[in-house]
């Protein structure tokens, strides 16, 4: 089975975490490239060091069905405003791809244009989304997550809810993943510790 591709931007201070449920549940459908500004490495938020496959002028949007946004310092995105990256995610949104983004990650999307006279969510304040100048305020929703056709957008500390709900656009998630993810059990887990305790219970029952 060819599996489909997801592109994940990344940059100089991108947020790991907020991203980590929703390309953990894709690597069952999509193969995972990355793309920079640049063909250097870059420092995620916690200190990993992430070399991108592409740069965004090497993207072919026709070969990915996903885009993804994670948050972070803007300070790298606002200075290297060059319109690459704006123009390459409003070409994955007009073209119906699924265009998701995260915490401050969703400024790309204002700035790009994507937002205009839709709900969005993100993690700026008022005063933030002002001095930015690319938000329109009576769409802004104090929700986990907000989905709007094929674009998601969600608060930063709602991103295993992100992961979800962004892979619940691409295919249905089974009961068993959901909870997994959610971090309310382990199905296969239970399983084994239940077989476990059995062949344990078995064992005695012979000995006795």
């Amino acid at each position: 089975m060819i599996k489909r591709k997801a592109l994940l931007f990344i940059f100089e201070g991108y947020s790991e975490f907020e991203i980590s449920t929703a390309i953990s549940m894709l690597r069952s459908t999509h193969d995972l490239h990355t793309v920079g500004f640049e063909k250097k490495a870059y420092k995620s938020e916690a200190g990993l060091t992430t070399l991108p496959d592409l740069i965004i002028d090497e993207v072919n949007i026709g070969e990915y069905d996903v885009l993804i946004i994670p948050g972070g310092d803007l300070k790298p995105i606002v200075e290297n405003d060059t319109n690459q990256l704006m123009d390459m995610t409003k070409r994955f949104a007009e073209a119906g791809k699924i265009t998701a983004a995260i915490c401050s990650g969703v400024y790309v999307l204002a700035k790009a244009g994507i937002l205009n006279d839709i709900p969005y969510t993100l993690t700026l304040t008022k005063e933030q989304r002002e001095f930015l100048g690319c938000f329109q305020e009576n769409y802004f929703c104090y929700l986990p997550t907000v989905s709007y056709q094929n674009i998601i957008t969600a608060q930063g500390h709602a991103y295993v809810l992100f992961g979800i709900e962004l892979n619940k656009m691409i295919r249905d998630v089974s009961p068993e993943a959901l909870d997994f993810y959610s971090g309310k059990r382990n199905k296969m887990m239970e399983e084994r510790y239940d077989k476990s305790n059995k062949s344990v219970k078995r064992t005695k029952a012979d000995l006795a």
